[in-house]
């Protein structure tokens, strides 16, 4: 009788532990499904919130452009020169608004004073706000003093010329390193230099050669970053001299500025 009453006593015990692990096991259910947090140690499923995307700006290209004469317009009747020309160019075909923020050009200038003007805070900031940066500079590195000698009737030096392009040059690689610390990632337009002299003939080999070593030179430069752009322009005016120069034998006029502007604008498509 003891052993009987002891055996159903073992089963009674089993049978209550198993009923509170059950109602346990239960009410941890319950208090998942009802507060999934509640439950200690429970793991929730990793389901990532997805990012809120917010609605794009409309884009649009932010011109700057900067340098010398030529950027400035000089020698075009219009003013428009090769700046207004190719935002108005760009503005008929793209489907996003363009616009000038700045002409910083200063007539007259050279590579190594557009070496200093760019410490300047202020052009830094103009700089910045663009996604496209046009530039022309090295004309005067070169002609400035032998446009006078031209003038006077003295001998071209053909060594003192590439002794110029030379030190210009490496003042160019500096005014696009500068440009690019400025702003990393917009589009740098160089326009290449032309042989404003082509057609007179003491100035046409040595100038064309010493342009030819220029450019050369500048596209070694330009092409190590994939975010700039060489326009040619030594063709276009060694052709086109007698049409494309203004009546002061060194500036482009309007038609020769519209030629820069379309050779820009079709690079950049």
């Amino acid at each position: 009788m003891n052993k009987r009453s002891g055996l159903w006593g073992f089963i009674a015990a089993v049978g209550v532990g198993s009923t509170l692990l059950f109602l346990v096991g239960f009410g941890f259910g319950v208090a998942d499904i009802i507060s999934p947090g509640s439950v200690p140690f429970a793991e929730k499923p990793q389901v990532k919130t997805p990012e809120v995307i917010p609605d794009e700006a409309i884009k649009e290209i932010r011109i700057v452009s900067l340098g010398d004469s030529l950027t400035r317009g000089t020698g075009d009747a219009t003013g428009d020169g090769y700046v207004r020309r190719t935002v108005n160019q760009l503005r008929k075909v793209q489907a996003k608004p363009v616009k000038l923020i700045n002409n910083l050009a200063v007539n007259g200038l050279r590579a190594d004073q557009l070496v200093d003007k760019l410490k300047e805070e202020s052009i830094g900031y103009s700089l910045k706000q663009a996604n496209v940066i046009l530039l022309t500079i090295g004309g005067n590195d070169l002609f400035q003093s032998a446009r006078s000698e031209q003038m006077g009737n003295e001998p071209l030096n053909e060594e003192s010329l590439q002794a110029k392009a030379k030190s210009g040059v490496t003042s160019l690689e500096s005014v696009l390193n500068r440009i690019r610390k400025w702003n990393p990632e917009a589009l740098i337009v160089y326009v290449g230099l032309y042989n404003p002299f082509s057609d007179v003939k003491e100035m046409r080999v040595i100038g064309g050669s010493v342009v030819q070593s220029w450019n050369n030179a500048a596209a070694s430069i330009i092409n190590k970053d994939s975010n700039m752009l060489l326009i040619p322009t030594q063709d276009l005016f060694e052709r086109n001299m007698s049409i494309y120069i203004s009546s002061d034998h060194f500036h482009p006029n309007g038609d020769g500025y519209a030629a820069i502007a379309e050779r820009i604008v079709q690079s950049m498509k």
